[in-house]
């Protein structure tokens, strides 16, 4: 099956160029002849926009035919570059991945939705509401700004005075209960005809060796060992979500969810709506088990 989407690739008139900021990100892909990625030594700023605005990177790109633009995350300045070029984008609008990272409109579009999620409520960040939320859900409590990388929007604190060097006063925050388990994820690929899942993978998460931040991601692991009742829920979960929110939105591609799962209680932590951190290591293990890379479909949909 994957030799067979990997011809369609490799016959078609296109030519991939996939936008490296940072070489952790760096997928290879041999197998695809029409496939390179771009990257500057020296660049000044880790922006695949201002990456792409790069005279040399234009020039690389123009001498090909039908140049499809593959960046790690959406941008509004890689939709501005592609539409002036007539480069095709291969990944969604920005207002819509935009809408599924904000960590409080995702509450509360999934909360419309009915997908299972930690209880929480939306306020302002006073000390009147950080205690109105300790009442509600114990001593231990997580907050959550719009916008974040790597868990640098999530905070654990046991007292407002913990949170006053981190969150401004009246900050819009989403106050949850801090709850004990292991994180899930998995990589999917939602196309025209329908929606792949992988198999979930286990979240190394806060590890203090690498970080010292407790909602850092630092590493994945497949398989997850997870029973199968927890995967059929969040495949069930995932399918769900799929149907109801992304679909609406004409959403496309890539995409990856995060779980917790606490005693017996399964719920979605967030979206991240492009390639996920692990989408090239997990290529080369799809590809070393014959099986067809999301990352093929992700990239075939955007070519029609």
């Amino acid at each position: 099956m994957s030799k067979d989407l990997a011809t369609l690739l490799n016959n078609s008139a296109y030519h991939f160029f996939f936008l490296v900021v940072d070489k952790f990100l760096d997928i290879k892909l041999p197998q695809l002849k029409n496939f390179q990625s771009l990257y500057l030594d020296n660049l000044k700023t880790k922006n695949s926009g201002f990456l792409l605005s790069q005279k040399s990177i234009q020039a690389q790109i123009k001498k090909s035919q039908n140049p499809v633009i593959v960046p790690f995350k959406a941008s509004a300045k890689i939709e501005h570059l592609c539409q002036k070029n007539h480069w095709i984008n291969a990944s969604n609008p920005s207002r819509i991945t935009r809408l599924l990272e904000d960590k409080v409109k995702f509450y509360e579009l999934c909360q419309d939705n009915n997908i299972p999620l930690i209880p929480a409520f939306i306020a302002p960040f006073t000390q009147h509401n950080f205690l109105k939320a300790q009442k509600l859900f114990g001593q231990k409590i997580v907050t959550q700004t719009h916008f974040g990388w790597a868990g640098n929007s999530t905070h654990l604190a046991l007292n407002y005075s913990d949170l006053k060097n981190y969150l401004a006063d009246q900050t819009i925050t989403k106050f949850s209960p801090f709850k004990e388990g292991y994180s899930l994820l998995n990589n999917c690929c939602l196309t025209r005809h329908g929606l792949i899942q992988s198999p979930p993978a286990l979240q190394y998460t806060g590890l203090k060796a690498l970080t010292q931040n407790p909602f850092a991601t630092v590493g994945r692991q497949w398989p997850s060992l997870a029973p199968q009742k927890v995967i059929e829920k969040i495949n069930q979960i995932t399918a769900e979500f799929s149907e109801k929110i992304l679909e609406p939105l004409n959403y496309r591609g890539f995409f990856g969810l995060d779980f917790l799962i606490s005693n017996d209680d399964i719920y979605l932590l967030e979206c991240n709506p492009r390639l996920t951190a692990s989408f090239a290591f997990y290529t080369q293990m799809e590809l070393k088990n014959n099986l067809t890379p999301l990352f093929y479909y992700h990239l075939a949909e955007f070519i029609n």
